[in-house]
């Protein structure tokens, strides 16, 4: 026969199941009452979430001069960071530098670089 300590042993050991149970779903609803006003917080300033993905509303069409003006504005900051864009002899007072003799050569010039290349005829 069972004493009043086995008794009371399982009712302990009953309450505490219960208790984390009851825990667990008061944890799974505050999640859950987090997503969903987190949800609505997004959706107010433009970005759907729901189970097949994310959509974002965009007060503004992009139609194809757009996306080339960005896309070009892209390459062109990426030119100015590199190394390639950037030229070590740069003249220090603005004028055009010449390479060469122009003895019996004449002389032309190219813009890109800036400095007089002598070419042959």
């Amino acid at each position: 026969m069972a004493n009043w300590i086995d008794y009371l042993s399982l009712v302990l050991t009953f309450s505490i199941i219960t208790a984390l149970v009851y825990g667990g779903f008061v944890a799974v609803k505050a999640t859950s009452s987090a997503i969903q006003s987190t949800k609505e917080k997004l959706k107010n300033k433009g970005v759907n979430v729901s189970k097949h993905g994310v959509s974002v509303k965009t007060s503004k069409r992009y139609d194809r001069e757009d996306y080339l003006d960005a896309t070009q504005r892209g390459f062109i900051k990426a030119m100015k960071a590199s190394s390639a864009g950037n030229q070590s002899e740069k003249p220090s007072n603005g004028e055009i530098q010449r390479e060469g003799s122009a003895s019996d050569k004449s002389e032309r010039y190219h813009l890109r670089s800036r400095k007089a290349h002598v070419v042959d005829k």
